[in-house]
């Protein structure tokens, strides 16, 4: 076992259990993302992960949970436990609403998902699962921080439809170091850390743009010049993002690098105030 069998995560961040059942993620409109059919495809696609893969993740880290001596980080891997079962419950409602629409081919894939997360979970070895886990929690993460750091990416979604989204990113980010923090400390192996994030960025990442499009064709909407010329001034908007993202990302592949290295509390707080004045999670 590693000597650092510590947490990193600052002492300012609680991983608050926050049970929050969503208004509006079930008869959403059809393209629920401010009538972008563009944008809202690539989040149903993200979507469909969530609730198998959140599941994996837990799985994961209970594999070294009793091996964890340090109180604190002890005390987070609860937290990042009972975060992460809400999200795959809150996200499986959300999905199963996008099925009924009609879009059985992320169905079909969250089918396929669950298949290959299971055989390895009982096949693969413990630490390749929570390198995994690493792998994807930071991807997740850096994600969760565009879209918090970038309101311009949810400036036409109405509140009850974003909530969710804002809600997710905000406790990713705030355990985005808890999986990590336990890998660290059963095995450290630098090659074992990156391996799966370049698999997950060549397999993962793809895979949502290509369900993307699927349900594009099958809302024949593959070839919408307008909405095309929408998505194209929006990404002229973001190119900041997008570069910070690109960092981000390739932050992970330094041998000292550690989540929190990317802080992002002041996005974090500024959610924790507006959830504690008014108990939306999006205004």
């Amino acid at each position: 076992m590693n000597d650092l069998n510590i947490s990193r995560t600052p002492d300012d961040i609680k991983i608050d259990v926050r049970h929050i059942e969503f208004e509006g993620i079930e008869n959403k409109p059809r393209y629920w993302h401010g009538d972008n059919p563009i944008l809202t495809h690539g989040l149903n696609a993200a979507s469909m992960f969530f609730p198998q893969g959140e599941i994996f993740f837990i799985k994961s880290v209970q594999n070294f949970q009793n091996q964890i001596t340090d109180p604190k980080l002890r005390e987070e891997i609860n937290g990042f436990i009972a975060q992460e079962i809400t999200h795959s419950q809150q996200h499986d409602v959300f999905n199963k609403d996008v099925y009924k629409q009609g879009y059985k081919d992320l169905q079909r894939m969250e089918k396929l998902v669950h298949r290959l997360l299971a055989g390895l979970h009982k096949f693969g070895p413990k630490k390749l699962q929570l390198a995994v886990t690493v792998a994807l929690e930071h991807i997740t993460a850096i994600g969760a921080n565009v879209l918090l750091q970038n309101p311009i990416l949810m400036q036409d979604v109405e509140p009850k439809y974003k909530e969710l989204w804002y809600w997710h990113a905000v406790e990713e980010s705030e355990h985005k170091a808890v999986a990590f923090d336990v890998f660290q400390a059963v095995s450290g192996n630098y090659w074992l850390r990156i391996l799966p994030l370049v698999v997950m960025t060549i397999t993962f990442i793809p895979s949502i743009v290509v369900l993307q499009l699927i349900s594009l064709r099958r809302d024949k909407l593959s070839s919408d010049a307008k909405k095309m010329d929408e998505n194209k001034a929006l990404l002229e908007a973001v190119k900041p993002a997008l570069v910070q993202l690109r960092h981000d990302y390739m932050a992970y592949y330094r041998k000292d690098f550690h989540p929190w290295d990317l802080d992002n509390r002041d996005v974090i707080n500024q959610w924790k105030k507006l959830y504690q004045e008014t108990g939306k999670a999006a205004v």
